[in-house]
């Protein structure tokens, strides 16, 4: 597959801080206090079963179809049928519990981007921390973090050792293993929903960029103000996320209905959003919606696994063709994650 055609504008042009400065600024008039349960189909359900059983062309049309509905109109929903096993999910949440059970101390040794680590963004994130995303009110959860691309593997992330808890980075691997694959399963349906040949992302994800990052949301007590997040309201940088999580939290923006909806949980399926980097690549075709978490006050601890998927980091994402056109032109330089995300993120 030969790269992307080149849109018109230089990358010296694009801003990689202009959304999260307009995010930021937006902020104060979203009235986030009140959400909405989500009624019937307004996050797409879709079966990726019979795609991935089958591999069949008609299959692959079917799956595309609705995937592309949800992209166009929603910018989230959710996928069964993954191949994803119960006891590989199973047994990440039972390690990220343990994890996070941990005296602080031993959390605290490997804590984010201190300075005797080389690489960023690895490692322990504290509970209110301001980053990712960076807000002025801190994020009332805690998590762990690891990433990986073609300059860094499994062995650039910080890790406790595994006496303390056994089996506890041989069971990340494996999950983040079954989400490369999964995430590579899905470019197929990404590609043919989007009107370009099925292997069109193919050469940018040979060695994709992920972040795995293995949230606990502690729960509060009532008194929680009305601008305290358990996440606060962000975008997405990714081609698109796969989350997992152990009960319902998760606030979606409807750009159809023009409120906040409460994104409903099935038990064992994976919910997914398009992010930033794929709607720039889109040319806005696909979108990348706001979400948020309220504070935790349920009584019990919540844990979340999402996993950010994004084509191999240097990989430079010129406009998808059929998503351009003389009467529609490139609204985005083409650029790379270093270039873009990564800048605006701090790496």
């Amino acid at each position: 597959m030969s790269e992307n055609k080149p849109a018109t504008s230089s990358s010296s042009s694009f801003d990689p801080f202009a959304k999260e400065r307009a995010l930021r600024a937006e902020a104060s008039s979203w009235k986030t206090s009140s959400t909405t349960k989500a009624e019937h189909n307004d996050i797409p359900v879709i079966d990726i079963g019979p795609y991935l059983a089958s591999n069949s062309e008609q299959a692959l049309d079917d799956v595309a179809r609705q995937l592309r509905h949800a992209c166009e109109n929603v910018g989230f929903f959710t996928i069964v049928g993954h191949q994803v096993s119960t006891e590989v999910i199973d047994k990440q949440f039972s390690m990220i519990k343990r994890f996070h059970a941990l005296p602080m101390q031993d959390k605290k040794s490997i804590e984010m981007d201190q300075a005797s680590w080389p690489v960023g963004g690895v490692g322990y994130l504290p509970f209110k921390n301001r980053k990712l995303p960076s807000r002025d009110t801190g994020n009332r959860n805690e998590a762990f973090l690891l990433k990986s691309d073609h300059n860094l593997n499994m062995d650039d992330n910080q890790w406790l050792d595994d006496a303390v808890i056994p089996g506890f980075r041989q069971a990340s691997q494996v999950y983040a293993g079954a989400m490369v694959t999964l995430g590579k399963r899905l470019l197929p349906i990404f590609a043919r929903a989007l009107d370009v040949p099925k292997d069109f992302f193919d050469q940018a994800f040979v060695d994709p960029l992920f972040r795995l990052r293995m949230t606990h949301y502690p729960s509060a007590d009532t008194s929680v103000s009305d601008d305290e997040f358990g996440i606060a309201p962000h975008v997405d940088t990714s081609f698109c996320t796969i989350l997992i999580q152990d009960q319902p939290g998760l606030s979606i923006y409807s750009e159809q209905r023009k409120v906040w909806l409460e994104v409903p949980m099935l038990n064992g399926a994976f919910i997914v959003n398009t992010g930033e980097l794929l709607r720039q690549w889109s040319n806005d075709r696909f979108l990348s919606v706001k979400h948020f978490v309220h504070s935790n006050t349920t009584g019990v601890s919540r844990y979340s696994i999402p996993f950010f998927f994004n084509a191999n980091s240097d990989y430079k994402m010129h406009c998808i063709p059929s998503c351009c056109s003389a009467e529609n032109p490139p609204k985005y330089p083409g650029i790379s994650y270093n270039q873009s995300q990564a800048v605006a993120q701090g790496e």
